[in-house]
């Protein structure tokens, strides 16, 4: 089991413009800040989604794309660094207007109708990721 030990920092309450791509906003801002270490957690809404689905087996992935507008029930991820660069990994799970639920790993093209998410950023040693052979993912990885 991968361990180690981080300590809590400022928490950045963010809400990100009508009309943008949630995925590059939140990338962005990762980066201008310099964060390397945080935990993701936000709600809202979308006018679109971009979700997508790995397939473990064939170890690829496939686009779920949502040409609807779309409530987020929950969106939870992590910033780490891949090859020294700070990149947002985000899961989101979206109802429509039946309540059908659709889930997968966040994607380009999600574009914001309303998010409300706080980063919480954490301190400690880098925590990287690396090529893992048996899934085919970039995993976390000791440094």
């Amino acid at each position: 089991m991968y361990h180690m030990q981080a300590n809590v920092g400022p928490t950045h309450v963010l809400k990100p413009a009508f009309g943008t791509d949630l995925l590059n906003e939140l990338q962005g801002f990762v980066r201008d800040k310099g964060i390397n270490l945080a935990w993701i957690s936000g709600l809202g809404a979308v006018a679109k989604a971009t979700l997508r689905y790995y397939d473990q087996t064939a170890k690829s992935w496939s686009d779920i794309p949502l040409e609807e507008q779309l409530e987020v029930i929950s969106m939870v991820g992590n910033v780490s660094l891949l090859n020294g660069e700070p990149i947002v990994h985000a899961h989101m799970v979206l109802s429509d207007e039946e309540g059908r639920c659709f889930g997968g790993h966040l994607a380009a093209n999600t574009v914001v109708f309303n998010m409300e998410i706080l980063m919480t950023t954490l301190s400690g040693p880098p925590v990287t990721r690396k090529l893992d052979s048996d899934t085919g993912l970039t995993l976390w990885t000791p440094a």
